[in-house]
């Protein structure tokens, strides 16, 4: 007998199983299909997600992030909000929008249904932020904001009780083209918490700048004119800086007795007339001349080797001509140390000692200026230093490097411990020559300072009787502004007395 076969509990769970699923699998299909409309999951543009959103949706999500965002820039400590229409900042919406409709037309269906499905997108291409803006624009924020934030440097000042300058303020100032690429970089970038749209600017500190010139004349302008109004006298300064040939001359054409100072161009011409090195003998008359003692017996007996013979007088006379070829005009000696004029000796004039107005009382036979003093020195210097300048193209090679070292050498063991000397720390050479007078002292040197090497001439009259107590202390305190001025990061304050 046959019997009606009937389905098991089996295959009505299978056959359950596939309308449950078929019914899913259509559901997904329908969403899916309405999502594909939309641009595909994981798709990026500028940055910024827009997966599952519609065109429309995507513009306004983009506008927001980029144009109504704000960017946020830093001045230090300080914040500044800035809207990005003011750098002009523009999307290219439709270029971005059409490169993502061709990234979501590109997606394969079933593939993109597939990861649908899963919850794991296909993976598409990020479209890259397509916008532009007005770096001119850009650059005149950046200055607005450096122009109220930016402190400038306070310049230093003179210090006058101490003979130094005081530090000044260090500053800030912003580096806008180092900053360009903080800011441009937020600019491009959506507003997000975990980069938000913010730039900081490079702001460096300003150094303090060394005191300008003018500081040290102002200074030293100060106390010579304090001195000449005190004393009805006559203050003259001269000042070279050997790297840059630099001055700083105040009264620098008066004429003033030349002293011992007129010493070195002896030397010097003594030098040029020797065809050999000094014999010892020389060399102890040069030591001499060129120190501290007081005998002037060396300095004539150098006359008379560079005269060739037994007369002072014409040894005077050749240095003077060796002055004047080096165009230093206002210098001469007619007359030997310690011996009176001869008969019929006419006052030598000098563009100086004919000057209208003349306040000093030279001695009518051995006279200078510190203008004259300073360049001599500085042409022994050069010399020194293999720089021939005015002596190569006087003398030719009659002076080698050598012999004007050998000058400087001995000029440095002058040591007085006062004048120029005391305005400097112990350890400073000096190479120097001074002179007094019952109404003029002075001092002229070149001083070897380790920021920078100077000459350094002072001549101080004041008529009858100059009192050695008002002239040393200026002329040391003023040798010592000079020494701040080209040491201003290690001043040398020593023990400074105050001018009388």
């Amino acid at each position: 007998m046959n019997r009606r076969s009937t389905p098991g509990a089996g295959q009505w769970l299978t056959v359950s199983l596939l309308v449950v699923a078929s019914i899913f699998l259509l559901v997904k299909l329908f969403q899916y299909a309405t999502v594909r409309a939309n641009y595909p999951a994981g798709l990026t543009i500028a940055g910024v997600n827009v997966g599952g959103m519609s065109r429309e949706e995507a513009s306004e999500v983009l506008n927001n992030q980029f144009i109504e965002a704000p960017i946020i820039i830093f001045h230090s400590d300080e914040r500044f909000e800035i809207g990005p229409s003011q750098a002009k900042f523009q999307l290219d919406l439709p270029t971005m929008l059409s490169q993502a409709d061709y990234e979501r037309s590109q997606q394969d269906f079933w593939a993109g249904f597939w990861g649908f499905l899963w919850d794991r997108p296909v993976e598409v291409k990020p479209v890259p932020i397509a916008a532009t803006h007005d770096r001119e624009a850009l650059r005149d924020i950046l200055l607005d904001i450096a122009t109220l934030m930016d402190k400038p440097s306070q310049p230093p000042q003179p210090v006058p009780q101490s003979f130094s300058f005081q530090y000044g303020e260090a500053g800030t100032r912003t580096d806008i083209e180092a900053s360009f690429a903080n800011v441009e970089a937020a600019l491009y970038r959506p507003n997000t918490k975990e980069a938000p749209r913010e730039a900081h600017l490079v702001v460096r500190p300003d150094k303090v700048t060394p005191p300008e010139r003018n500081l040290l004349v102002r200074l030293l302008v100060n106390n010579l004119q304090d001195f000449e109004q005190l004393h009805n006298g006559v203050a003259s300064l001269f000042v070279m800086d050997l790297e840059t040939g630099r001055e700083i001359a105040i009264n620098e054409s008066v004429p003033m007795s030349g002293m011992d100072m007129l010493k070195v161009p002896i030397v010097l011409e003594l030098y040029r007339v020797l065809d050999q090195p000094p014999t010892l003998r020389q060399r102890q008359y040069i030591s001499d001349t060129l120190t501290a003692s007081q005998d002037n017996t060396a300095a004539n007996e150098l006359l008379k080797i560079i005269a060739g013979q037994d007369d002072l007088y014409l040894g005077a006379q050749r240095v003077t001509e060796s002055l004047q070829r080096l165009g230093l005009q206002n210098t001469f000696i007619t007359v030997p140390y310690d011996t009176e004029p001869r008969a019929g000796t006419a006052k030598r004039e000098t563009p100086a000692n004919t000057a209208a107005q003349v306040r000093t009382a030279p001695t009518p036979y051995i006279q200078t200026t510190v203008e004259d003093m300073g360049s001599l020195l500085s042409m022994i210097y050069y010399c020194a230093e293999g720089i021939g300048g005015a002596f190569t193209a006087v003398y030719g090679d009659a002076i080698t490097p050598d012999e004007c070292a050998t000058i400087l050498a001995f000029m440095a063991q002058n040591d007085i411990g006062s004048l120029i000397e005391e305005g400097v720390p112990p350890d400073v050479p000096v190479a120097h020559r001074h002179g007094w007078l019952a109404d003029t002292h002075g001092d002229a040197g070149v001083v070897f300072s380790p920021g920078g090497d100077y000459v350094y001439v002072q001549f101080l009259y004041k008529p009858n009787w100059l009192e050695w107590e008002v002239s040393s202390p200026l002329v040391a305190n003023m040798s010592r502004a000079t020494y701040n001025f080209f040491n201003f990061d290690q001043p040398y304050l020593g023990s400074s007395r105050a001018t009388q």
